[in-house]
C-alpha cells in the first residue's frame, strides 16, 4: 500500500484516492459478511440458552422428570432458569431490526432492568437469609403448590445476572468515542463463568463453589459463558469485536489463532493435570511442565500466525505491485486519450474524470469532483437527459451505446457514449462507467445528407407531380382525339356507309337473277353489315355515348353486354340500385380501366365467366372484377412495368386511388379498384406533405 501511495504521489494523479476508495469496497463487503454472520451467531446462541432455560424452568415448575435430572450437582435452579429467560429475551429483542425500532429497544431494556433489580434483590436477601421474591412467584406458578423449590440464588449467579443485566441495559451506551461499557461487562461475565467451568474441568471444588457452601450448577456456568459470548457478538461493530470482524490482518489472525490457542491450552493443561493425578509424574514438576508446554504452544501459535501474516503481506505486496502497474497503465491510457472517460456513483456524482473529460467540461478536477450533472453541464435539460440515461442503465444492468447531444463551453457537441453499469463483487450496482467519442462532424455530415435527401425527395415529388399532370393532360388529349375520331366515324364514314348501302340496293335490282349473282349479293350485304357493326363498335369504344347520356351504370351494363357478345364469356354484374352521381373524370377512368381489364381477360385469362361488382359509399368507389381463368402468378402481380398494369396504376394513383391484384378463391384473378368520389389529384397531397 505504501508503495502504491508513493507511486501515486509521484505520478501526481488527483484521482488516485478515489481509486483507492474503489479498491476498499471489496474489504468493506467482506467485513459486512463477517458482521451479519456474527450477529446471526449471537442470535443462535441466545435461542439455544433460551430453549434450555425454558425446558429447565418447565421441568421445575410442573415436576417434569428430565433424563439427567438425577445428576449431581443440580442441573439448574428454577430461579436461575427464569433469569436466563429474561436475559436471552432482552438480547434477542435488542438484536431485531424490524418493526418500531425504538419501542422494541425500550422493551428489551425494560426486561434487562427487571433482571437487574431481581438479581440485586436476590443478592441482598441471600445475605439477609430470607427467601427471594422470585422464588415466591415461582412457587405460585407451580402446578403443585406443595412442591418445594430451591430458594435463593447462588451469590455468584446473582452477581452474574447483575453483570448480564447491566450489559443488556447499557448495550449501546458508550463513553467517549469508542468505549462501550457493555463489552467490558461481558468480558467480566465471561471471566466469572470461566472460574466454575475450570473447577469442574480440573475437579477443584473451591472453584465451583466460589467461597460458598454449594457449587454453581455446571449448566448455569455454561449458560453464563454463552450469554457473555452472545453479548459480545450481538454488537460486532463495537470497538473490541470490530477488531475480530474486520477484514484486516489483525482480525484474520484473531479469528484463526485465538480459538486454536484456547482449545489447545485447555486440552494440554487438562492432560498435564490428569497425568499428575494418576501419579505419572510428581505434582511438583507440574508448574515447569506447564510453563514448557505453554511456551511451546504460544511459540507455535504465534509462529504459525506470523507465517500466515507474512504470506498475506507478501501476497498484498504482489497485489499492490500489480495494482500499481495496472493503475499506471490505466492512468497512461486515460490521460493520453482524447475521448472523455468518466465514472459516476449511484447518486450520479462524478468520482472520476480523465483530463479529456475535464477539458470538454471546462473545469478542473477540484471543481468537478463529486458534482452532479446539473452542476457541471450548462443546460438543465441536458443534465436531466444524461441522468435519465444513467438511471435506466443502472436499473437494466446492461451496457448501452447512445448518441448524446449537449451544450458545452465550446458549443453544441454530439458524443457517441458507451455507458456500462459498474458492479461490485456481490453484483450490486455501484454506478456507471462511460467513455465518449466526439461525433459532431459525422453528425453534421449526416444532418446535411438527410437535408439533401429531403430536398431530393421534394424535387422527385415535384417532378412526379409534373409528369402525372402531363400524363393527365395527355389522357385528356387522347380522350378528345377519341371523341374527334368517333365523331368523324359517325359523321363521315357512317354517312358514306349509309349512302353505299342505298346505292347497292339500286345495283341489286339490275343484276341478273342467276345463282352466281345472288351469291355475290349475299356476300356484299354480309360484308357491309359487318363493316357497319365494326364501325359502330369502334365508335362506341372511342366515345361511349351511353356513358355521356345515361351514366356509369348503363355504360358498364352495355360494355359487359357487348363484351359477352363478342367473346361468348358469361358476364355477371352487381350494380347499385340508386342513381350514381360522381365526377365525370372518375366515370371516364372507371370505364377505361374496366375496358382494359376486360381486354386482358379476353386475351390471357381463358375464362368462361366474369363478375363485375360496383360499390359506392359516401366518399369512395370500389370496382371489383373477378374471372375464373388461369390466374396470374405473384411475380406478375408485383410487376407493374407492363403497359396494361402500369396504365391501371397510373390512372388510379393520379386520381388519389389504388389498384389491388389478388388470386381468386378457387382460381382466376381478382382486380379491385378504389377511387374517391371526387377528384383528388395526387400531386397536391404530396406538396402538402413536403
Amino acid at each position: 500500500m505504501d508503495n502504491i501511495e508513493r507511486e501515486a504521489g509521484a505520478s501526481g494523479n488527483p484521482h488516485y484516492h478515489d481509486l483507492l476508495k474503489t479498491r476498499a469496497l471489496d474489504s468493506l463487503a467482506a467485513t459486512k459478511t463477517y458482521v451479519w454472520r456474527t450477529t446471526a451467531a449471537a442470535l443462535a446462541v441466545s435461542m439455544l440458552v433460551l430453549a434450555v432455560s425454558a425446558l429447565v424452568l418447565a421441568a421445575c415448575l410442573y415436576q417434569i422428570t428430565l433424563p439427567f435430572s438425577e445428576s449431581q450437582p443440580p442441573l439448574m435452579r428454577a430461579n436461575t432458569a427464569a433469569g436466563f429467560l429474561l436475559a436471552t429475551v432482552s438480547l434477542i429483542v435488542q438484536c431485531l431490526v424490524v418493526g418500531p425500532r425504538r419501542l422494541i429497544t425500550l422493551f428489551g431494556q425494560l426486561l434487562a432492568l427487571l433482571l437487574l433489580v431481581l438479581a440485586a434483590a436476590a443478592l441482598m436477601q441471600n445475605f439477609m437469609g430470607s427467601a427471594g421474591w422470585l422464588d415466591t412467584v415461582l412457587v405460585q406458578l407451580a402446578l403443585q403448590p406443595s412442591v418445594r423449590l430451591a430458594s435463593g440464588l447462588h451469590p455468584m449467579v446473582a452477581i452474574g445476572f447483575i453483570f448480564a443485566g447491566s450489559a443488556l441495559l447499557l448495550l449501546d451506551f458508550r463513553l467517549g468515542k469508542e468505549q462501550y461499557v457493555a463489552e467490558y461487562l461481558a468480558i467480566f461475565l465471561l471471566f466469572l463463568s470461566a472460574i466454575p467451568l475450570l473447577g469442574y474441568l480440573y475437579n477443584v471444588a473451591a472453584m465451583t463453589q466460589m467461597v460458598y457452601a454449594t457449587s454453581i450448577p455446571l449448566l448455569s456456568a455454561l449458560a453464563f459463558l454463552l450469554c457473555g459470548l452472545a453479548l459480545m457478538m450481538s454488537r460486532p461493530r463495537h470497538r473490541l469485536m470490530a477488531i475480530i470482524t474486520r477484514h484486516a490482518p489483525g482480525g484474520q489472525m484473531l479469528r484463526r489463532s485465538l480459538p486454536q490457542m484456547l482449545i489447545l491450552l485447555v486440552a494440554l493443561h487438562w492432560l498435564a493435570d490428569w497425568g499428575a493425578r494418576h501419579d505419572l509424574y510428581d505434582r511438583s514438576s507440574l508448574p515447569p511442565l506447564l510453563t514448557l508446554v505453554d511456551g511451546v504452544l504460544v511459540l507455535f501459535i504465534f509462529w504459525r500466525a506470523g507465517g500466515k501474516v507474512d504470506l498475506e503481506y507478501g501476497a498484498r505486496l504482489q497485489s499492490a505491485a500489480e495494482l500499481a502497474e495496472a493503475t499506471a497503465l490505466l492512468i497512461a491510457v486515460s490521460d493520453n486519450t482524447n475521448d472523455p472517460i468518466f465514472v459516476k456513483d449511484r447518486l450520479g456524482r462524478l468520482i472520476f474524470a480523465n483530463p479529456a473529460c475535464l477539458r470538454r467540461l471546462g473545469l478542473s478536477w477540484d471543481q468537478a469532483k463529486y458534482r452532479r450533472s446539473r452542476e457541471i453541464l450548462p443546460l438543465a435539460e441536458d443534465a436531466d437527459k444524461v441522468d435519465q440515461d444513467d438511471i435506466r442503465i443502472m436499473n437494466g444492468g446492461v451496457s448501452e451505446t447512445l448518441a448524446q447531444t449537449m451544450q458545452l463551453p465550446e458549443g453544441i457537441v454530439t458524443f457517441q457514449t458507451t455507458i456500462s453499469p459498474w458492479f461490485d463483487q456481490q453484483g450490486q450496482v455501484m454506478g456507471v462507467v462511460g467513455i465518449a467519442t466526439d461525433i459532431s462532424e459525422r453528425k453534421r455530415a449526416e444532418d446535411s445528407l438527410k437535408q439533401r435527401e429531403l430536398e431530393l425527395e421534394r424535387t422527385i415529388a415535384q417532378r412526379t407531380a409534373l409528369l402525372r399532370e402531363l400524363a393527365n393532360h395527355m389522357e385528356t388529349i387522347r380522350e378528345e382525339e377519341k371523341r374527334a375520331i368517333a365523331r368523324e366515324l359517325h359523321d363521315n364514314m357512317g354517312a358514306s356507309l349509309t349512302a353505299l348501302s342505298m346505292h347497292l340496293e339500286g345495283v341489286y335490282k339490275i343484276l341478273p337473277q342467276d345463282a352466281h349473282w345472288q351469291n355475290r349479293q349475299g356476300q356484299m350485304q354480309t360484308l357491309l353489315s359487318s363493316l357497319v357493326a365494326t364501325t359502330r363498335r369502334i365508335q362506341t369504344e372511342l366515345r361511349p355515348n351511353m356513358l355521356e347520356l345515361f351514366g356509369l351504370k348503363a355504360a358498364i351494363a352495355e360494355q359487359l353486354e357487348d363484351f359477352g357478345a363478342r367473346t361468348e364469356i358469361l358476364c355477371r354484374s352487381s350494380l347499385p340500385d340508386e342513381d350514381i352521381t360522381i365526377d365525370h373524370r372518375i366515370e371516364i377512368a372507371v370505364y377505361r380501366m374496366l375496358q382494359e381489364i376486360l381486354n386482358n381477360v379476353s386475351k390471357h385469362a381463358h375464362a368462361s365467366q366474369v363478375e363485375v361488382i360496383l360499390d359506392i359509399d359516401e366518399d369512395r368507389l370500389a370496382l371489383t372484377v373477378r374471372d375464373n381463368g388461369v390466374g396470374m402468378s405473384q411475380e406478375r402481380f408485383e410487376n407493374t412495368s407492363t403497359h396494361g398494369l402500369r396504365g391501371l396504376n397510373e390512372r388510379a394513383t393520379y386520381l388519389g386511388g389504388k389498384v389491388r391484384f389478388s388470386a381468386g378463391k378457387d382460381k382466376g384473378t381478382a382486380v379491385v379498384i378504389e377511387l374517391p368520389i371526387s377528384v383528388q389529384v395526387q400531386n397536391s397531397g404530396e406538396q402538402a406533405d413536403t
